[in-house]
Parts: structure tokens; sequence; C-alpha cells
């Protein structure tokens, strides 16, 4: 029997730098099929063995064609209890879709550069959260957040400024991760130095972020297990 494919919804506006999850999905052996939801492309069915939610400059309760049809898009994919992972607003838009539209909030600072994530008393037996410390630095960068206190939402991780940084659904294996794990020091170099006109517009001093720049091995451990558990069918997600 043939593989099901793996579903990357990239939600950016425009290609980004590559990004050390990009190559540890490219690396994996997974089929990839890749849809750009900001030009309305879209998969047509929900035959998938699991999903990757990406990052994005807007905002998961943006009034945009696209983001409608993402929050349409995703309950149908949980239901069919597929594997899940959103990050930063991959992460949003996954609890607005699933847990409800007021799940997700503009906070009043915007939260960015590195810091520190202690791991709760849940995500002692939760599949991506293994082997991992009890407290880990992450590179930190978003202006929205999920709320912690949610029956469906079991907050896996919190931090001093977010009280929500890590989270997995109570219904199925679909988990949200607040911080940017994905990118290693020289992809956040890349993305921070891309996007430098639209930071700098919006406040942001870039200068400041580049200089707390480094690679969450740690952090990246999590994308790591929901590697391994895709690719791993016999791996428990319950």
């Amino acid at each position: 029997m043939m593989a099901k494919p793996f579903l990357y919804l990239d939600n950016w506006h425009a290609p980004q730098p590559e990004t050390r999850f990009d190559r540890a999905i490219a690396n994996s052996g997974l089929t990839v099929e890749t849809y750009r939801t900001n030009l309305d492309e879209f998969p047509s069915g929900h035959d998938y063995c699991g999903v990757y939610v990406s990052p994005s400059f807007d905002g998961a309760y943006d009034d945009l064609p696209w983001v409608h049809r993402l929050h349409k898009l995703l309950p149908e994919l949980a239901a069919s209890q597929i594997p899940m992972i959103g990050l930063c607003f991959g992460c949003q838009v996954l609890a607005s879709a699933l847990v409800g539209r007021d799940t997700v909030f503009k906070r009043t600072a915007h939260e960015g550069g590195r810091g520190t994530i202690a791991l709760s008393t849940a995500a002692q037996n939760d599949p991506l959260c293994q082997k991992l410390p009890d407290r880990f630095d992450v590179y930190h960068w978003h202006g929205d957040e999920v709320v912690a206190k949610r029956e469906e939402i079991i907050v896996l991780a919190e931090g001093a400024g977010c009280g929500n940084h890590l989270w997995r659904w109570s219904n199925g294996p679909v988990w949200g991760v607040q911080p940017h794990p994905e990118m290693a020091e020289s992809d956040l170099r890349a993305w921070l130095s891309q996007n430098r006109l639209r930071f700098e517009n919006n406040g942001h001093d870039v200068e400041g972020y580049l200089a707390q720049c480094f690679t969450s091995d740690l952090g990246f451990s999590v994308l790591e297990n929901f590697l391994e558990m895709i690719t791993t069918p016999q791996t428990s997600v319950s």
C-alpha cells in the first residue's frame, strides 16, 4: 500500500527563508504536498499521514478569504484524527478553528527574542515532550496568543510573558507551538533580515532581535518528535 502524503499548509504571503524544520521534512522520506493558502491553494481531500500549519504575518481573526477557508479545512482534517502541528499563526488558527474564534487574542505587547518556557505536569505524558527538561529556552516572535483556560486546550508549556506556549487539543492528535523552534540561528537571521523593513515599520528593534538569535535544539526536539510520530505509525498519539 502506498504511504499517505504529508500536508504542508504554507501560510506566508511570500516565500520565506528555508527553516530547519523544512529541511527535516524534506529529509524524512515523506511525500509532501505543499499548498500556498495565500494564493488560494487548498487540498481537495483529507487523506494525509500528518499536517503542518505554518506561521504567517496575518492573524487567525483576520477577515480574509483564505483564513476563512483554513477555518473550514482544519476541523475536517481533525475529524479524521490526522496528527497536526501548527507554529505561531498555525498554532493560533488551529485553536480558533477547533476550539473557538475567541481563543485567540491580540496581546498588549509583542513578545520577541530569547526566552524560557516551562513544561506543565500534562507534558510529562505527552509524546511531543518526551525527554525534555522542565525548562528550556526558545525564540519568541508573536503579537497574538492562544488563551490558556479552555477545556479543550491542554497547556503543555508556559512562559513568564505568555500563559500558553505549547498546547494539545483534548479531542485528538493536534498540537500548537507558539515560539519558533523551527528556525536555527542562521534561519532566524535570514528571516529577520529579509523582513527587516516590515518589522522596522512596525516599531521593532531588528538589531536587538538579531543579537538574541540562537538555535534551540531542545525546542526543535518537539518538532522531531512530531515527525517521528508521522513516520513511525506505532507511536502512540493518545
